[in-house]
């Protein structure tokens, strides 16, 4: 019987825990016109970029020639503030689908590929040199696409300030 009381506690602190884990965002999100079964999809989509974006953070870390290409191209970085102004912005979300929806789902691909090619003994350097080619295109697009939302933000608000 006690272990019943107990067992129930837990599961309702952490039930609970899910459901109030920011009441101060869900409320910014009701505010900015979301359903609660829109912050549902956002809040999950966000979860999942963010798993994304940690795994290419840690394929940085263990590879020298991915360190060279983040160095040239910002695009961990890139996505990292993208992620950000998202979560701040859903109305974001809608604009950077192809980021969300696109770009890291790819980007996780193409790293394991590389990861895959890396681990074989006798793999051909050209497809390791090719694998880098496209890992540093796409991540040149992801830091494209951020600096091109920052632009458009600007924008927005250099026209509210202008037209009050």
């Amino acid at each position: 019987m006690i272990v019943v009381v107990i067992l129930l506690c837990l599961w309702l602190i952490v039930d609970y825990g899910k459901e109030k884990k920011n009441p101060k965002l869900i409320k910014s999100y009701h505010d900015k016109g979301l359903s609660d079964k829109d912050i549902t999809i956002f809040r999950q989509t966000m979860t999942d970029a963010k798993h994304q974006i940690k795994g290419w953070e840690e394929a940085v870390k263990h590879d020298e020639a991915l360190q060279i290409i983040e160095s040239v191209t910002g695009g961990l970085a890139s996505s990292k503030k993208l992620f950000q102004f998202i979560v701040k912005e859903p109305s974001a979300a809608l604009l950077n689908n192809d980021f969300l929806y696109s770009d890291l789902p790819t980007m996780i691909d193409l790293l394991h590929t590389y990861s895959n090619l890396k681990s074989v003994e006798k793999t051909d350097q050209s497809l390791l040199i090719e694998s880098q080619k496209v890992i540093k295109q796409l991540s040149e697009k992801i830091a494209n696409r951020y600096t091109m939302t920052l632009s458009a933000d600007i924008e927005k608000v250099k026209n509210e300030v202008e037209n009050g």
